[in-house]
């Protein structure tokens, strides 16, 4: 995990540092090398393990130690263009091509730190925001709500990544928790113990540039009699109605639990897991200033109403916006839900892919603290979100697990109680987890899938996978910009209610 530290800041000189163990790389100089050395022996860091020093600018109160701790300490030197010049000009540094750089003693040669790439492309990001010392600042809050809680569930090594994929790939169970009022949970935000009424697997293919996102309904069946999982290994877990967004809550809030059951019915790997508060999500937007969104058809279920166009969403109205399932264009119900959420991601995705670093510094501590919980580590989050802004959105995909329709309610037997789901197509499932995820693990038969298709009445035709990139749903709203189809003032909703009502 890195670290960050201020040295000493004020009008006087300025100094920080990023921290990973014993190595560290120093931001700015402002006083003198001796007072610099002082500080940093005060923290039990030696000058051998400075990586280097990355300058904001070439104000005294930012250099003024630099000539002579170089001359003492050659260290790589980051910067941008004209603050290097500059230094340059002065003889802190030699100008490119000089051939006047200071001897170095000969040392063994050490592999760079992992960690250090990343720090250095965030402190360029902070340079060119000009907000170091206050991004250094909110850096210490928001380690804290990273931190993973010391009791934070750890999924097992036999769902991860295979090992010689690991740095290629990158496979996190994204759940949605809701904690509905009514339905007799605790409500414990530190807990998982509501239904997992949105699952979404995402694949970062760091190699291949790309974000592959798979949507699984939260009423595929899982479990048939006994409402037990069996899995492949023998292991068994409840589902209480036989739903896969049941098993986390079935056992005792588990989403370690979950990962595994979608391990060994979909054959997808899972390297860490996020869990979302819907809270979280009404917060975030607010704190955003709304979220711009293109809305394909009108909604309006229970008083709340939302018009078809390129809207701004506050956070009631897109708490509505992604879980209402009645009404106009849900006869589909929560499939429907599936393919209308994909325009809140797009709208989303686009507003992350626009923040300035002060923007998203401002919103970690919001969003991480009680309404989303996650066994990454600080670094490992800061690395998926700068590999998340490097892809385009025409690599971006999202895609859903087909499924068998016109399920029969059979809840005049006492074997299902009542529960209607929908049953997994495991040969379209194939199909798609081959085509798009499975780039890095070989293909897999219908036949390997541990899913119950047969072990219910089910109809014959099954839904679309309804592949979609955020490059087409972002023509969508261009469209209706274009159109002029367009009402950015705030909220749309009609009612005088949260828009989230509707469920």
């Amino acid at each position: 995990m890195a670290y960050f530290t201020t040295l000493y800041s004020g009008s006087s000189g300025n100094c920080a540092l990023i921290r990973s163990e014993d190595k560290y790389l120093l931001i700015d100089m402002g006083k003198s090398c001796r007072t610099t050395l002082t500080a940093l022996k005060s923290l039990g860091l030696a000058v051998s393990d400075c990586v280097g020093i990355l300058v904001t600018h070439e104000h005294s109160d930012h250099v003024s130690g630099l000539d002579t701790f170089l001359k003492k300490h050659p260290v790589p030197l980051y910067g941008c263009a004209d603050t290097l010049d500059t230094l340059a000009s002065r003889g802190t540094i030699s100008p490119p091509g000089g051939g006047n750089e200071p001897p170095r003693r000969r040392k063994k040669k050490k592999k760079t730190p992992l960690w250090l790439p990343l720090a250095v492309t965030l402190a360029v990001l902070a340079v060119i925001s000009g907000v170091v010392v206050y991004a250094v600042n909110m850096m210490n809050k928001v380690e804290e709500n990273l931190k993973p809680e010391e009791n934070a569930t750890s999924l097992v090594e036999e769902i991860q990544t295979l090992e010689e994929y690991k740095g290629d790939v990158v496979n996190i169970l994204v759940c949605g928790i809701d904690y509905e009022e009514g339905r007799n949970y605790s409500n414990d935000p530190t807990s998982n113990d509501g239904m997992t009424d949105m699952i979404l697997y995402c694949q970062f293919d760091i190699k291949g540039g790309a974000l592959r996102m798979l949507q699984i309904p939260r009423n595929s069946l899982v479990a048939t009699k006994g409402r037990k999982v069996a899995l492949s290994n023998g292991k068994t877990y409840a589902a209480t109605n036989y739903q896969i967004n049941s098993v986390a809550l079935s056992n005792g809030g588990s989403v370690a639990a979950l990962a595994e059951v979608i391990y060994d019915q979909y054959k997808l790997p899972i390297d860490y897991y996020v869990t979302v508060d819907m809270q979280a999500l009404v917060e975030m937007v607010d704190n955003f200033g709304g979220i711009e969104v293109y809305i394909p058809h009108d909604m309006s279920f229970a008083g709340s109403a939302l018009k078809q166009g390129y809207r701004n969403l506050d956070g009631a109205s897109a708490e509505f916006f992604v879980r209402c399932r009645h009404g106009q264009g849900y006869s589909n119900s929560d499939i429907d839900r599936l393919n209308m959420q994909r325009y809140f991601y797009a709208g989303l995705f686009k507003r992350v892919r626009s923040m300035g670093i002060t923007d998203v510094l401002n919103q970690l501590p919001l969003i991480f603290n009680n309404y989303i919980h996650t066994d990454m580590d600080l670094t490992t989050i800061a690395k998926m979100l700068v590999s998340f802004t490097r892809i385009d959105s025409a690599n971006i995909m999202l895609a859903q697990t087909p499924v068998f329709m016109g399920v029969p309610n059979v809840g005049v037997t006492d074997t299902f109680d009542g529960y209607s789901c929908v049953v997994p197509d495991a040969g379209s499932i194939a199909e798609l987890l081959n085509t798009y995820f499975r780039n890095y693990t070989g293909p897999v038969s219908a036949s390997e899938l541990n899913l119950v298709t047969n072990d219910w009445p089910h109809g014959t035709a099954s839904t679309s996978a309804n592949v979609q990139f955020v490059g087409q749903l972002d023509k969508e709203s261009d469209d209706a910009i274009l159109s002029g189809d367009t009402d950015l003032e705030g909220a749309v909703t009609t009612d005088g209610q949260a828009a989230g009502s509707a469920n």
